[in-house]
């Protein structure tokens, strides 16, 4: 399956011998909880160019970029097949408007459920501005079980 225009765009404007491009890191560590009795949870993610090809495994991946040398999540997803979810889409879309400069991902073989839950608290510690849907919904979901957990206790 070839790859969308746009992310063909986007690698060969990368590749352009015009323009210098640093090297990048091949992973990068995120934040999953940033309180724990050992400190900050981080998980390490494998940094991709935004025209390189994803890995056909399940996984979380997050559409980022990188500004004085500090990564932004953009957006954080998860799916049992990262290649096809990270075809052009307007997920895709919207983060290359966004300023999105690298794909990063995780290939995490577990059951769509656990990934969830993973990408989820992600998405509550990274606070990427594209998933601010997901978010208001699952800081819903968090309050209305924490009412449950009261009246349940009285």
């Amino acid at each position: 399956m070839p790859l969308p225009f746009l992310h063909k765009f986007m690698a060969s404007v990368r590749r352009s011998k015009f323009e210098h491009q640093p090297l990048r890191a091949a992973t990068h560590l995120w934040p999953l909880s940033l309180i724990g009795p050992e400190g900050p949870q981080m998980l390490a993610f494998e940094v991709m160019g935004l025209g390189e090809a994803a890995p056909r495994k399940a996984g979380i991946f997050i559409y980022a970029r990188q500004r004085a040398g500090e990564w932004q999540a953009l957006y954080i997803g998860e799916s049992a097949n990262m290649s096809a979810r990270l075809a052009f889409n307007e997920i895709a879309a919207d983060a290359l408007l966004s300023g999105a400069t690298d794909i990063h991902i995780l290939k995490l073989d577990a059951d769509a459920k656990d990934r969830r839950d993973l990408a989820d608290r992600l998405i509550l510690t990274n606070r990427p501005p594209l998933n601010e849907e997901e978010r208001t919904r699952l800081e819903t979901t968090k309050d209305e079980n924490v009412r449950r957990g009261k009246s349940a206790a009285a």
